[in-house]
């Protein structure tokens, strides 16, 4: 009888996928890295047609207010009429670290446009720790702090959460979970709203 080797090319493969399988589980980095792939290919595209087709009507919206990492205030009646992009993140997300380069790509498209404004929630409200995270991976996104609480019908806890909130103030787009908001659609869609 003739036995079989142990090590098999499909025991190998086996083996190298359940390990990084483990690593993709258990390091946030990882994760993130592995995430940032599959946005790479063209999941996690932000459908904004779909969201103006089904959105809900969100009415009786707060004024949400924020202060900034330098201690400044700010709020979205303030910044009426631009166009608004919201992201409540957090530090140790995997999935809000994935996306965070395709938004550092938008808000450098528009950070000289005085039609759209970047506010970036650190939802731990640790400022020190969030500008520290943007200052290591070299991101130029401003971070804030929310004074407001977001009523539950517009953050469900879900982070990533990211909203558009329109000239008027209106609620224009919403999606909770990974997004690549660096690819071309979506900088026409803050294009149009933001003109």
């Amino acid at each position: 009888m003739k036995q079989k080797s142990k090590l098999s090319t499909s025991n190998i493969t086996f083996g190298i996928l359940l390990i990084l399988t483990v690593i993709i589980l258990v390091n946030a980095d990882a994760k993130s890295i592995f995430l940032r792939g599959l946005m790479g290919v063209g999941l996690y595209q932000p459908d904004v047609e779909a969201y103006a087709r089904h959105h809900e009507s969100f009415a009786n919206i707060p004024d949400l207010t924020f202060k900034s990492s330098d201690g400044d205030t700010i709020s979205l009646a303030k910044l009426k009429p631009r166009t608004v992009f919201v992201n409540y993140w957090a530090t140790w997300c995997p999935p809000c670290m994935a996306e965070m380069p395709a938004i550092n790509k938008l808000y450098k498209q528009f950070k000289d446009d005085p039609t759209v404004a970047f506010i970036m929630v650190d939802v731990d409200n640790d400022l020190p720790k969030a500008k520290a995270f943007m200052q290591k991976h070299g991101y130029d996104l401003p971070v804030y702090a929310s004074i407001t609480q977001v009523p539950d019908t517009l953050m469900d806890g879900t982070i990533p959460t990211t909203m558009v909130f329109g000239r008027d103030g209106s609620l224009i787009y919403k999606h909770s979970g990974i997004a690549d908001y660096g690819n071309v659609h979506f900088a026409d869609f803050l294009n149009l709203e933001g003109k």
